[in-house]
Protein backbone atom coordinates (compact mmCIF):
# COMPACT_ATOMS: atom_id res chain seq x y z
CA UNK A 1 0.00 0.00 0.00
CA UNK A 2 2.09 2.76 -1.04
CA UNK A 3 -0.44 5.71 -1.35
CA UNK A 4 0.57 9.59 -2.04
CA UNK A 5 -0.80 11.59 0.63
CA UNK A 6 -0.79 14.87 -1.47
CA UNK A 7 -2.93 13.48 -4.04
CA UNK A 8 -4.91 11.39 -1.62
CA UNK A 9 -5.92 14.79 0.64
CA UNK A 10 -6.39 16.52 -3.06
CA UNK A 11 -8.40 13.48 -3.86
CA UNK A 12 -10.73 13.60 -0.97
CA UNK A 13 -10.79 17.38 -0.84
CA UNK A 14 -12.44 17.11 -4.37
CA UNK A 15 -15.00 14.72 -3.09
CA UNK A 16 -15.78 16.98 -0.58
CA UNK A 17 -16.92 19.42 -3.46
CA UNK A 18 -18.70 17.11 -4.97
CA UNK A 19 -20.67 16.19 -1.81
CA UNK A 20 -21.76 19.33 -1.57
CA UNK A 21 -23.23 20.20 -4.82
CA UNK A 22 -25.56 17.32 -4.11
CA UNK A 23 -23.27 14.11 -5.53
CA UNK A 24 -22.88 11.25 -2.93
CA UNK A 25 -19.42 11.13 -1.22
CA UNK A 26 -17.32 7.83 -1.75
CA UNK A 27 -16.24 6.18 1.50
CA UNK A 28 -15.98 2.69 2.52
CA UNK A 29 -14.12 0.27 0.40
CA UNK A 30 -13.26 3.11 -1.87
CA UNK A 31 -11.53 5.20 0.52
CA UNK A 32 -7.52 4.09 1.50
CA UNK A 33 -7.79 2.40 4.90
CA UNK A 34 -4.61 1.44 6.99
CA UNK A 35 -6.13 -1.78 8.26
CA UNK A 36 -2.18 -3.32 8.97
CA UNK A 37 -2.48 -4.71 12.34
CA UNK A 38 0.12 -2.53 14.56
CA UNK A 39 2.42 -4.17 16.81
CA UNK A 40 2.61 -3.23 20.66
CA UNK A 41 5.80 -5.15 21.06
CA UNK A 42 9.07 -3.36 22.09
CA UNK A 43 11.37 -2.45 19.06
CA UNK A 44 14.65 -1.45 20.70
CA UNK A 45 17.61 -0.14 18.50
CA UNK A 46 21.10 1.29 19.21
CA UNK A 47 21.96 4.58 18.90
CA UNK A 48 25.66 5.63 20.06
CA UNK A 49 25.34 9.32 20.51
CA UNK A 50 28.86 9.94 20.27
CA UNK A 51 28.38 9.90 16.49
CA UNK A 52 27.23 12.69 14.51
CA UNK A 53 23.73 13.79 13.92
CA UNK A 54 24.39 14.52 10.68
CA UNK A 55 23.99 10.68 8.45
CA UNK A 56 26.60 11.68 5.72
CA UNK A 57 29.37 11.85 8.13
CA UNK A 58 28.47 9.27 11.16
CA UNK A 59 30.65 6.35 10.29
CA UNK A 60 30.18 4.28 13.37
CA UNK A 61 28.10 0.93 12.25
CA UNK A 62 25.92 0.70 15.32
CA UNK A 63 24.34 4.58 13.78
CA UNK A 64 24.34 2.91 10.42
CA UNK A 65 21.17 0.95 10.66
CA UNK A 66 19.19 3.80 12.95
CA UNK A 67 19.84 6.34 9.86
CA UNK A 68 18.39 3.68 7.40
CA UNK A 69 15.41 4.17 9.39
CA UNK A 70 15.24 8.31 9.25
CA UNK A 71 17.20 8.89 5.29
CA UNK A 72 16.56 7.87 1.88
CA UNK A 73 18.94 8.40 -0.54
CA UNK A 74 18.38 9.39 -4.26
CA UNK A 75 18.24 5.42 -4.91
CA UNK A 76 18.44 2.40 -3.24
CA UNK A 77 20.22 -1.01 -4.11
CA UNK A 78 18.31 -3.91 -4.47
CA UNK A 79 18.99 -7.74 -3.52
CA UNK A 80 20.31 -8.45 -7.04
CA UNK A 81 22.79 -4.84 -7.53
CA UNK A 82 20.10 -2.77 -9.06
CA UNK A 83 19.68 0.88 -8.30
CA UNK A 84 15.83 1.75 -7.31
CA UNK A 85 14.41 5.23 -7.70
CA UNK A 86 13.48 6.30 -4.31
CA UNK A 87 13.79 10.25 -4.13
CA UNK A 88 14.92 10.51 -7.71
CA UNK A 89 11.37 10.16 -10.10
CA UNK A 90 14.01 9.41 -13.30
CA UNK A 91 17.42 10.17 -14.47
CA UNK A 92 18.84 10.78 -17.78
CA UNK A 93 23.00 10.33 -18.31
CA UNK A 94 25.48 9.11 -21.03
CA UNK A 95 27.86 7.67 -18.30
CA UNK A 96 29.46 10.51 -17.42
CA UNK A 97 27.17 13.48 -17.47
CA UNK A 98 23.66 12.46 -14.99
CA UNK A 99 20.78 14.34 -14.73
CA UNK A 100 18.24 13.48 -11.56
CA UNK A 101 15.00 14.63 -11.35
CA UNK A 102 13.28 14.20 -7.98
CA UNK A 103 9.76 13.60 -7.82
CA UNK A 104 7.47 16.24 -6.51
CA UNK A 105 5.75 14.52 -3.33
CA UNK A 106 8.55 14.21 -0.75
CA UNK A 107 8.74 16.06 1.83
CA UNK A 108 11.30 16.20 4.94
CA UNK A 109 10.03 15.31 8.72
CA UNK A 110 9.26 19.34 9.42
CA UNK A 111 6.79 19.78 6.26
CA UNK A 112 9.80 21.30 3.85
CA UNK A 113 9.57 20.34 0.26
CA UNK A 114 13.05 18.04 -0.81
CA UNK A 115 14.69 20.69 -3.29
CA UNK A 116 17.60 19.78 -5.81
CA UNK A 117 19.63 22.29 -3.10
CA UNK A 118 19.23 19.83 -0.81
CA UNK A 119 20.30 17.22 -2.49
CA UNK A 120 23.26 18.88 -3.63
CA UNK A 121 24.26 19.81 0.08
CA UNK A 122 24.20 16.39 1.22
CA UNK A 123 26.13 15.17 -1.92
CA UNK A 124 28.84 17.59 -1.51
CA UNK A 125 28.95 16.78 2.28
CA UNK A 126 30.42 13.53 1.43
CA UNK A 127 32.29 14.48 -1.36
CA UNK A 128 34.65 17.30 0.06
CA UNK A 129 34.77 15.12 3.68
CA UNK A 130 37.57 12.24 3.80
CA UNK A 131 36.00 11.09 6.72
CA UNK A 132 32.13 10.24 5.11
CA UNK A 133 31.81 6.53 4.93
CA UNK A 134 30.43 7.64 1.54
CA UNK A 135 33.32 9.76 0.76
CA UNK A 136 35.30 6.95 -2.02
CA UNK A 137 31.70 7.03 -3.80
CA UNK A 138 32.35 10.32 -5.14
CA UNK A 139 36.11 10.88 -5.77
CA UNK A 140 35.22 10.73 -9.81
CA UNK A 141 32.62 13.28 -9.55
CA UNK A 142 33.95 16.80 -11.15
CA UNK A 143 30.97 18.51 -10.07
CA UNK A 144 27.67 18.52 -8.60
CA UNK A 145 25.24 21.35 -9.49
CA UNK A 146 21.39 21.77 -9.05
CA UNK A 147 20.21 23.14 -12.51
CA UNK A 148 16.47 23.61 -11.14
CA UNK A 149 14.44 23.33 -8.02
CA UNK A 150 14.26 19.55 -8.92
CA UNK A 151 16.75 18.46 -11.23
CA UNK A 152 20.58 17.95 -10.03
CA UNK A 153 23.27 17.62 -12.30
CA UNK A 154 26.65 14.96 -11.84
CA UNK A 155 29.35 15.31 -14.19
CA UNK A 156 32.13 12.62 -13.55
CA UNK A 157 35.80 12.53 -14.79
CA UNK A 158 35.30 9.05 -16.15
CA UNK A 159 32.62 6.90 -17.91
CA UNK A 160 30.43 4.82 -15.12
CA UNK A 161 26.74 3.56 -16.00
CA UNK A 162 26.74 2.03 -13.00
CA UNK A 163 26.93 4.98 -10.81
CA UNK A 164 23.59 5.28 -9.72
CA UNK A 165 23.99 2.19 -7.57
CA UNK A 166 26.30 4.79 -5.67
CA UNK A 167 23.68 7.27 -4.87
CA UNK A 168 21.89 5.74 -1.70
CA UNK A 169 23.93 8.28 0.09
CA UNK A 170 21.39 9.79 2.67
CA UNK A 171 19.73 13.19 2.17
CA UNK A 172 18.84 15.54 4.42
CA UNK A 173 17.51 19.37 4.34
CA UNK A 174 20.50 21.77 3.94
CA UNK A 175 21.53 23.31 6.86
CA UNK A 176 19.51 20.81 9.58
CA UNK A 177 22.47 19.08 10.72
CA UNK A 178 23.65 21.80 12.53
CA UNK A 179 20.63 22.14 14.47
CA UNK A 180 22.36 20.40 17.56
CA UNK A 181 20.02 17.44 16.48
CA UNK A 182 18.90 14.68 13.97
CA UNK A 183 19.38 16.35 10.96
CA UNK A 184 16.53 16.70 8.80
CA UNK A 185 15.17 13.73 6.84
CA UNK A 186 12.38 12.23 4.44
CA UNK A 187 12.44 8.26 5.90
CA UNK A 188 9.75 6.18 7.39
CA UNK A 189 10.03 7.44 10.84
CA UNK A 190 11.47 10.67 12.64
CA UNK A 191 13.10 11.31 16.02
CA UNK A 192 11.02 12.10 18.81
CA UNK A 193 12.22 13.31 22.05
CA UNK A 194 10.34 12.95 25.52
CA UNK A 195 11.18 13.60 29.12
CA UNK A 196 15.00 13.07 27.62
CA UNK A 197 14.11 9.86 25.64
CA UNK A 198 14.10 9.40 22.63
CA UNK A 199 11.83 7.24 20.57
CA UNK A 200 11.32 6.92 16.44
CA UNK A 201 7.60 7.56 15.65
CA UNK A 202 5.93 7.10 12.04
CA UNK A 203 6.31 9.86 9.64
CA UNK A 204 3.07 10.70 8.99
CA UNK A 205 3.88 12.74 6.05
CA UNK A 206 6.68 10.08 4.67
CA UNK A 207 6.25 9.40 0.43
CA UNK A 208 5.74 5.63 0.70
CA UNK A 209 2.43 5.45 2.48
CA UNK A 210 1.23 3.58 5.31
CA UNK A 211 3.93 1.87 7.02
CA UNK A 212 3.76 -1.84 8.05
CA UNK A 213 3.02 -3.48 11.65
CA UNK A 214 5.98 -1.61 13.60
CA UNK A 215 4.89 2.28 14.16
CA UNK A 216 7.36 3.13 17.13
CA UNK A 217 11.07 2.44 17.88
CA UNK A 218 12.86 2.89 21.36
CA UNK A 219 16.60 4.14 20.96
CA UNK A 220 18.91 2.69 23.22
CA UNK A 221 21.83 4.74 24.21
CA UNK A 222 25.27 3.51 23.95
CA UNK A 223 28.39 5.18 25.26
CA UNK A 224 30.24 2.56 23.48
CA UNK A 225 30.37 1.62 20.00
CA UNK A 226 31.13 -2.26 20.92
CA UNK A 227 28.14 -2.37 23.09
CA UNK A 228 25.38 -3.36 20.72
CA UNK A 229 25.59 -6.77 20.83
CA UNK A 230 25.37 -6.79 24.65
CA UNK A 231 22.09 -5.09 24.51
CA UNK A 232 20.66 -7.51 21.58
CA UNK A 233 21.42 -9.99 24.07
CA UNK A 234 19.74 -8.89 26.91
CA UNK A 235 16.37 -7.74 24.74
CA UNK A 236 16.84 -4.39 24.87
CA UNK A 237 17.97 -3.88 21.12
CA UNK A 238 15.85 -5.81 18.62
CA UNK A 239 17.78 -5.86 15.57
CA UNK A 240 21.43 -5.29 14.33
CA UNK A 241 23.76 -6.37 11.74
CA UNK A 242 26.61 -9.05 12.50
CA UNK A 243 28.86 -10.33 10.43
CA UNK A 244 28.94 -14.37 10.20
CA UNK A 245 32.25 -14.76 8.62
CA UNK A 246 34.36 -12.52 11.30
CA UNK A 247 36.70 -13.52 13.79
CA UNK A 248 34.04 -12.88 16.44
CA UNK A 249 30.93 -13.76 14.91
CA UNK A 250 27.51 -13.55 17.21
CA UNK A 251 26.71 -16.01 19.84
CA UNK A 252 22.79 -15.62 20.18
CA UNK A 253 20.14 -18.20 21.42
CA UNK A 254 17.29 -19.58 19.92
CA UNK A 255 14.91 -16.91 20.48
CA UNK A 256 16.85 -15.16 17.42
CA UNK A 257 15.73 -15.07 13.27
CA UNK A 258 18.58 -14.64 11.44
CA UNK A 259 17.89 -12.81 7.64
CA UNK A 260 20.83 -12.86 5.27
CA UNK A 261 21.47 -9.98 2.81
CA UNK A 262 23.89 -10.67 -0.72
CA UNK A 263 26.78 -8.37 -0.41
CA UNK A 264 29.43 -6.97 -2.23
CA UNK A 265 32.39 -8.37 -0.19
CA UNK A 266 34.26 -10.40 -2.31
CA UNK A 267 36.66 -13.57 -0.73
CA UNK A 268 39.21 -14.30 -3.37
CA UNK A 269 42.97 -15.69 -4.19
CA UNK A 270 45.30 -13.09 -4.81
CA UNK A 271 48.50 -13.62 -7.11
CA UNK A 272 51.90 -12.88 -6.64
CA UNK A 273 53.23 -11.85 -10.07
CA UNK A 274 56.93 -12.52 -9.26
CA UNK A 275 56.39 -15.55 -9.54
CA UNK A 276 57.27 -16.78 -12.72
CA UNK A 277 54.92 -19.58 -12.74
CA UNK A 278 51.81 -17.87 -11.48
CA UNK A 279 52.45 -15.16 -13.85
CA UNK A 280 51.31 -17.74 -16.03
CA UNK A 281 47.75 -17.31 -17.12
CA UNK A 282 47.38 -21.09 -17.74
CA UNK A 283 48.43 -21.80 -14.46
CA UNK A 284 46.17 -19.51 -12.87
CA UNK A 285 43.13 -20.67 -14.84
CA UNK A 286 44.40 -24.09 -13.24
CA UNK A 287 44.07 -23.29 -9.79
CA UNK A 288 40.61 -22.01 -10.52
CA UNK A 289 39.65 -24.79 -12.13
CA UNK A 290 40.82 -27.08 -9.65
CA UNK A 291 38.21 -24.58 -6.88
CA UNK A 292 34.99 -26.45 -5.81
CA UNK A 293 33.43 -23.10 -4.59
CA UNK A 294 30.15 -24.59 -4.46
CA UNK A 295 31.63 -27.44 -1.35
CA UNK A 296 33.83 -23.76 0.01
CA UNK A 297 30.70 -22.01 0.41
CA UNK A 298 28.48 -24.91 1.55
CA UNK A 299 31.02 -26.05 4.21
CA UNK A 300 34.03 -23.78 5.44
CA UNK A 301 31.37 -20.57 4.81
CA UNK A 302 28.70 -21.72 6.55
CA UNK A 303 26.55 -21.38 4.00
CA UNK A 304 26.94 -17.31 4.02
CA UNK A 305 28.26 -17.01 0.94
CA UNK A 306 27.35 -16.84 -2.88
CA UNK A 307 29.85 -18.88 -4.95
CA UNK A 308 31.85 -16.79 -7.93
CA UNK A 309 34.00 -17.36 -10.94
CA UNK A 310 33.63 -13.47 -11.63
CA UNK A 311 33.91 -10.74 -9.38
CA UNK A 312 30.38 -9.24 -9.66
CA UNK A 313 27.22 -9.90 -7.94
CA UNK A 314 25.31 -11.73 -9.14
CA UNK A 315 27.37 -13.24 -11.43
CA UNK A 316 26.76 -12.15 -15.18
CA UNK A 317 24.19 -14.73 -17.43
CA UNK A 318 25.84 -14.71 -20.36
CA UNK A 319 25.52 -17.69 -22.61
CA UNK A 320 28.89 -17.15 -23.63
CA UNK A 321 30.67 -17.24 -20.51
CA UNK A 322 30.96 -21.26 -18.56
CA UNK A 323 31.12 -20.54 -14.77
CA UNK A 324 32.13 -23.86 -13.29
CA UNK A 325 31.37 -23.74 -9.70
CA UNK A 326 32.52 -27.20 -8.95
CA UNK A 327 35.83 -28.45 -9.68
CA UNK A 328 36.95 -29.40 -13.12
CA UNK A 329 39.57 -32.29 -12.73
CA UNK A 330 40.20 -32.91 -16.50
CA UNK A 331 40.25 -29.23 -17.32
CA UNK A 332 42.69 -28.20 -14.48
CA UNK A 333 44.96 -30.74 -15.53
CA UNK A 334 45.02 -29.99 -19.21
CA UNK A 335 45.53 -26.21 -18.39
CA UNK A 336 48.47 -27.10 -15.93
CA UNK A 337 50.11 -29.49 -18.85
CA UNK A 338 49.85 -26.50 -21.01
CA UNK A 339 51.07 -23.55 -18.06
CA UNK A 340 53.84 -25.78 -16.57
CA UNK A 341 55.14 -27.49 -20.00
CA UNK A 342 56.55 -24.71 -20.92
CA UNK A 343 54.12 -22.68 -23.18
CA UNK A 344 55.06 -18.67 -22.98
CA UNK A 345 51.22 -16.91 -21.97
CA UNK A 346 52.94 -14.29 -19.26
CA UNK A 347 51.20 -10.96 -18.19
CA UNK A 348 53.15 -7.41 -18.24
CA UNK A 349 53.65 -7.08 -13.99
CA UNK A 350 54.89 -4.19 -12.36
CA UNK A 351 55.49 -4.83 -8.44
CA UNK A 352 55.58 -0.93 -7.61
CA UNK A 353 51.95 -0.97 -6.74
CA UNK A 354 52.24 -3.30 -3.71
CA UNK A 355 50.65 -0.21 -0.89
CA UNK A 356 48.23 -1.23 1.22
CA UNK A 357 45.16 1.16 1.30
CA UNK A 358 41.12 1.15 2.43
CA UNK A 359 38.03 0.09 1.41
CA UNK A 360 34.75 2.36 1.13
CA UNK A 361 34.43 2.33 4.31
CA UNK A 362 37.77 2.99 5.33
CA UNK A 363 38.91 -0.36 6.40
CA UNK A 364 41.93 -2.15 5.12
CA UNK A 365 41.67 -5.26 2.55
CA UNK A 366 41.47 -7.45 5.18
CA UNK A 367 40.14 -6.31 8.86
CA UNK A 368 39.49 -9.52 10.70
CA UNK A 369 40.98 -10.19 13.82
CA UNK A 370 40.52 -13.48 16.48
CA UNK A 371 38.19 -16.56 16.23
CA UNK A 372 37.85 -19.88 17.27
CA UNK A 373 35.79 -21.67 14.60
CA UNK A 374 36.54 -25.15 13.42
CA UNK A 375 34.91 -27.64 11.08
CA UNK A 376 34.75 -31.17 10.63
CA UNK A 377 33.62 -31.45 6.92
CA UNK A 378 37.15 -29.96 6.08
CA UNK A 379 37.36 -31.34 2.39
CA UNK A 380 33.47 -32.43 1.51
CA UNK A 381 33.04 -31.76 -1.96
CA UNK A 382 28.78 -32.74 -1.90
CA UNK A 383 30.45 -35.59 -4.27
CA UNK A 384 30.25 -33.58 -7.06
CA UNK A 385 33.42 -33.07 -8.61
CA UNK A 386 36.32 -35.65 -10.35
CA UNK A 387 39.22 -36.77 -8.19
CA UNK A 388 41.88 -34.66 -9.64
CA UNK A 389 44.63 -36.88 -8.32
CA UNK A 390 43.68 -39.48 -11.16
CA UNK A 391 44.96 -36.72 -13.96
CA UNK A 392 48.24 -37.46 -15.01
CA UNK A 393 49.09 -33.96 -15.97
CA UNK A 394 53.01 -34.49 -18.07
CA UNK A 395 54.49 -31.27 -16.89
CA UNK A 396 57.79 -32.53 -18.00
CA UNK A 397 58.57 -32.54 -14.98
CA UNK A 398 58.27 -29.36 -13.81
CA UNK A 399 56.80 -28.47 -10.21
CA UNK A 400 54.80 -25.74 -8.63
CA UNK A 401 55.35 -24.91 -5.30
CA UNK A 402 52.50 -22.34 -3.27
CA UNK A 403 52.98 -20.80 -0.25
CA UNK A 404 49.27 -19.51 0.59
CA UNK A 405 48.94 -16.79 2.94
CA UNK A 406 45.97 -16.21 5.29
CA UNK A 407 44.89 -14.30 8.40
CA UNK A 408 45.09 -16.45 11.07
CA UNK A 409 42.69 -14.61 13.25
CA UNK A 410 39.72 -15.69 11.24
CA UNK A 411 39.24 -19.08 11.45
CA UNK A 412 36.64 -19.52 8.75
CA UNK A 413 39.31 -18.35 6.11
CA UNK A 414 41.72 -20.49 7.33
CA UNK A 415 39.58 -23.47 7.21
CA UNK A 416 39.02 -22.61 3.68
CA UNK A 417 42.30 -22.08 2.99
CA UNK A 418 43.12 -25.49 4.56
CA UNK A 419 40.23 -26.56 1.91
CA UNK A 420 42.14 -24.64 -1.20
CA UNK A 421 45.10 -25.93 -0.33
CA UNK A 422 44.21 -29.92 -0.27
CA UNK A 423 42.24 -29.35 -3.61
CA UNK A 424 45.96 -28.15 -5.02
CA UNK A 425 47.67 -30.68 -3.49
CA UNK A 426 45.82 -33.14 -5.33
CA UNK A 427 46.74 -32.10 -8.25
CA UNK A 428 50.13 -33.43 -9.85
CA UNK A 429 53.48 -31.83 -9.23
CA UNK A 430 51.68 -29.25 -6.94
CA UNK A 431 52.80 -28.34 -3.23
CA UNK A 432 51.06 -25.89 -1.62
CA UNK A 433 51.54 -24.50 2.48
CA UNK A 434 49.40 -22.77 4.57
CA UNK A 435 51.08 -19.53 5.81
CA UNK A 436 48.83 -18.88 8.68
CA UNK A 437 49.58 -15.03 10.23
CA UNK A 438 48.51 -13.01 12.78
CA UNK A 439 46.38 -9.77 10.98
CA UNK A 440 49.25 -7.49 11.55
CA UNK A 441 51.98 -9.77 10.12
CA UNK A 442 49.40 -10.43 7.37
CA UNK A 443 48.97 -6.97 6.19
CA UNK A 444 52.81 -6.13 6.25
CA UNK A 445 53.52 -9.11 4.20
CA UNK A 446 50.85 -8.24 1.54
CA UNK A 447 52.46 -4.58 1.53
CA UNK A 448 56.07 -6.58 1.22
CA UNK A 449 54.99 -8.90 -1.64
CA UNK A 450 56.25 -11.91 0.86
CA UNK A 451 53.53 -14.32 -0.95
CA UNK A 452 52.73 -16.41 -3.42
CA UNK A 453 48.95 -16.45 -3.00
CA UNK A 454 47.08 -14.67 -0.59
CA UNK A 455 43.07 -15.32 0.58
CA UNK A 456 41.88 -11.73 0.15
CA UNK A 457 38.57 -9.89 1.28
CA UNK A 458 37.58 -6.68 0.28
CA UNK A 459 34.10 -4.71 0.17
CA UNK A 460 33.65 -3.62 -2.93
CA UNK A 461 31.43 -0.98 -4.37
CA UNK A 462 28.07 -1.66 -5.15
CA UNK A 463 29.34 -0.40 -9.14
CA UNK A 464 31.77 -3.46 -8.55
CA UNK A 465 34.67 -1.29 -9.25
CA UNK A 466 37.87 -3.71 -9.62
CA UNK A 467 40.61 -0.88 -10.37
CA UNK A 468 42.06 -0.96 -7.37
CA UNK A 469 42.90 -5.07 -7.10
CA UNK A 470 43.53 -4.80 -10.70
CA UNK A 471 44.68 -1.43 -11.69
CA UNK A 472 48.73 -1.44 -12.00
CA UNK A 473 49.21 0.78 -9.20
CA UNK A 474 46.17 -0.39 -7.71
CA UNK A 475 45.56 0.39 -4.14
CA UNK A 476 44.88 -3.50 -3.33
CA UNK A 477 47.15 -4.73 -6.38
CA UNK A 478 49.74 -6.33 -3.72
CA UNK A 479 50.81 -8.67 -6.51
CA UNK A 480 51.56 -6.27 -8.91
CA UNK A 481 49.42 -7.30 -11.57
CA UNK A 482 49.94 -5.09 -14.90
CA UNK A 483 47.69 -5.53 -17.99
CA UNK A 484 47.21 -2.86 -20.77
CA UNK A 485 44.30 -4.83 -22.48
CA UNK A 486 42.52 -5.66 -18.78
CA UNK A 487 42.92 -1.74 -18.37
CA UNK A 488 40.70 -0.87 -21.56
CA UNK A 489 38.67 -3.41 -20.99
CA UNK A 490 37.42 -2.35 -17.75
CA UNK A 491 37.04 0.95 -18.85
CA UNK A 492 35.03 -0.34 -21.81
CA UNK A 493 32.99 -2.33 -19.13
CA UNK A 494 32.28 0.24 -16.72
CA UNK A 495 31.55 2.71 -20.28
CA UNK A 496 29.12 0.39 -21.09
CA UNK A 497 30.56 0.12 -24.32
CA UNK A 498 31.23 -3.54 -24.18
CA UNK A 499 30.64 -5.74 -20.81
CA UNK A 500 30.59 -8.88 -22.36
CA UNK A 501 34.36 -8.23 -23.26
CA UNK A 502 35.51 -7.56 -20.37
CA UNK A 503 34.02 -10.74 -18.75
CA UNK A 504 36.01 -12.82 -21.39
CA UNK A 505 39.10 -11.42 -20.89
CA UNK A 506 38.88 -12.10 -16.82
CA UNK A 507 38.07 -15.59 -17.26
CA UNK A 508 41.11 -15.97 -19.96
CA UNK A 509 43.43 -13.86 -17.50
CA UNK A 510 42.31 -14.79 -14.32
CA UNK A 511 44.37 -11.93 -12.64
CA UNK A 512 42.77 -12.84 -9.20
CA UNK A 513 40.84 -15.89 -8.43
CA UNK A 514 37.43 -15.19 -7.34
CA UNK A 515 36.00 -17.52 -4.53
CA UNK A 516 32.37 -16.29 -3.04
CA UNK A 517 30.46 -13.08 -2.29
CA UNK A 518 30.36 -13.11 1.72
CA UNK A 519 26.58 -13.22 2.66
CA UNK A 520 25.32 -10.12 5.02
CA UNK A 521 23.47 -10.97 8.36
CA UNK A 522 20.47 -9.23 10.22
CA UNK A 523 19.81 -10.74 13.40
CA UNK A 524 16.30 -10.32 14.95
CA UNK A 525 14.30 -11.19 17.90
CA UNK A 526 12.48 -14.12 17.10
CA UNK A 527 8.65 -13.75 15.77
CA UNK A 528 9.47 -9.60 15.80
CA UNK A 529 8.48 -9.24 12.35
CA UNK A 530 7.05 -11.15 9.65
CA UNK A 531 7.69 -10.83 6.11
CA UNK A 532 11.10 -9.04 6.76
CA UNK A 533 12.72 -8.59 3.26
CA UNK A 534 16.04 -5.86 3.99
CA UNK A 535 18.24 -5.02 1.26
CA UNK A 536 21.86 -4.75 1.23
CA UNK A 537 22.70 -1.65 2.69
CA UNK A 538 19.03 -0.96 4.21
CA UNK A 539 17.99 -2.92 7.24
CA UNK A 540 14.29 -1.61 6.39
CA UNK A 541 13.65 -1.83 3.25
CA UNK A 542 10.29 -3.13 2.41
CA UNK A 543 9.23 -2.16 6.21
CA UNK A 544 5.43 -1.17 4.51
CA UNK A 545 4.81 -4.88 4.20
CA UNK A 546 5.68 -5.81 7.77
CA UNK A 547 3.10 -7.58 9.32
CA UNK A 548 3.48 -9.65 12.95
CA UNK A 549 1.79 -12.81 13.71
Amino acid sequence: MKWKKGVLAAFLAALCLLSACGLPALGGEDAPVDNVKVSDAYFGLAWYQNGTLNPVLDNTSINRVLCEALYEGLFEVTSNFTAENVLCESYTGDGTTFTFTLRDDITFWSGEKLTARDVVSSLQTAQFNEASPFHNRLTEVSSIEAVSDREVRIVLTSPNINFPRLLDIPIYRQGSADSGSFADGTGPFQPVEQDRHWTLEANENWHGGFLGSIRTITLVTMTRADAAMSSFQTGDVSLMRAARISPDPPSVGGSVDTVQTTSASLHYLGINYANSQLANAKVRQALSAALSRQSLCATQLQTFADPAVMPVNPQPADENLTLNLSADATRAAQLLREGLGGETDTDETDTSGQTGDTDEYGNTDETDNGDEYTDEDNNTDGGEDTDISTAALGTGGQTLSIRLLVNSDNAFKVAAAEQIAASWNALEGVTVTVDKQPYETFVSMLQSGSFDVYYGETQLTADFDLRPLLSSGGSLNYGGYSNEDMTAAIAAARSGENVSGFYSLFLEQMPIIPIAFERGQIIIRKGLIDNYTPSPYNAFAGLETWTTS
